[in-house]
């Protein structure tokens, strides 16, 4: 089990910087995010695809040097997350958003990761849910696509957007998420239990969307807290192992902790936690008799 952390940890510092630390932190792979827009991140999909190619050996570079490998590559095209979203109601936003996917894959590709990350859309304004659904699948069979075509698998990312008020994704509870995955085949997921655990949605009612995940996320869960720190933690992270062992899980189990004003976001020392979870990841493997992959 080949473990990663996210670079947007670290949102204020330089890239290079951040896959240093992630190296000390003795991980093996950095699941590397690219947000468009205002508050985006230094590195846009923007700024990628005036030179895919380019970019995509230059961040290649950085990453085995460090002797890091690029674990995912998060594509969100405007950290306003409505704006160019897969399903949009404007169809001219949909077409620029896809307009940049395009590069982006043929970046991810030479950067060395097999996959990317898309978040799933959300429900504008006060349209039925069912509309967001089929335009959402819509836009990810053309993405699913282009990625195949790249030599690429896709997932998308199950979210919620807030809990004060409540604000999910297209697809925030299980049930939804079964109903984008049949109308979109070959897409996958980047799954994380806690955006279900927020919700108080218990972890047997998530497991079985294992089958069909790409990418794994791994961080302290609990009811109302988008994060906890690991002492705090209801989420049955050495379960989460085993399905994806019995599975035949051949991803990276991502360890991601942010540090913003979140519910239980600002609690948490994102080193400390990562290096507990890191700690706890590799006993459980060590004693199920798994052995430890490394780049």
């Amino acid at each position: 089990m080949r473990l990663a952390s996210a670079d947007f940890t670290w949102p204020g510092l330089r890239p290079e910087f951040v896959f240093d630390l992630i190296a000390e932190l003795g991980l093996d792979g950095v699941s590397m995010a690219f947000y468009g827009g205002e508050g985006g991140t230094p590195r846009t999909p923007q700024l990628i695809a005036q030179d895919p190619e380019r970019w995509g050996e230059r961040v290649a570079g950085e990453l085995a040097q460090r002797g890091l490998g690029a674990a995912d590559a998060f594509c969100v095209l405007s950290a306003q997350l409505a704006p160019l979203a897969v399903n949009h109601p404007d169809p001219a936003e949909r077409a620029a958003g896809d307009a940049l996917f395009e590069p982006f894959t043929r970046f991810a590709r030479r950067a060395g990761s097999t996959g990317i990350t898309l978040l799933p859309g959300l429900v504008f304004g006060g349209e039925p849910w069912s509309d967001a659904l089929e335009r959402a699948a819509e836009g990810l069979k053309r993405r699913v696509e282009v990625a195949r075509a790249a030599g690429l698998r896709c997932s998308v990312e199950p979210h919620i957007v807030s809990t004060h008020p409540y604000a999910g994704s297209v697809i925030d509870t299980p049930e939804k998420v079964h109903a984008l995955l049949e109308r979109v085949p070959g897409l996958e997921l980047t799954l994380d239990y806690g955006h279900f655990n927020v919700q108080g949605i218990p972890d047997r009612e998530v497991e079985p969307l294992l089958a069909h995940a790409r990418h794994v996320h791994v961080r302290g869960g609990a009811r109302g807290l988008v994060q906890t720190k690991f002492a705090d933690n209801v989420t049955d992270v050495g379960r989460i192992l085993d399905v994806l062992a019995r599975e035949g899980y051949d991803g990276w189990v991502e360890i991601e902790y942010v540090h913003d004003e979140r519910p239980g976001c600002s609690d948490c020392d994102p080193i400390q936690e990562i290096q507990r979870f890191r700690d706890f990841i590799r006993a459980h493997e060590r004693a199920a008799g798994r052995t430890q992959e490394t780049t």
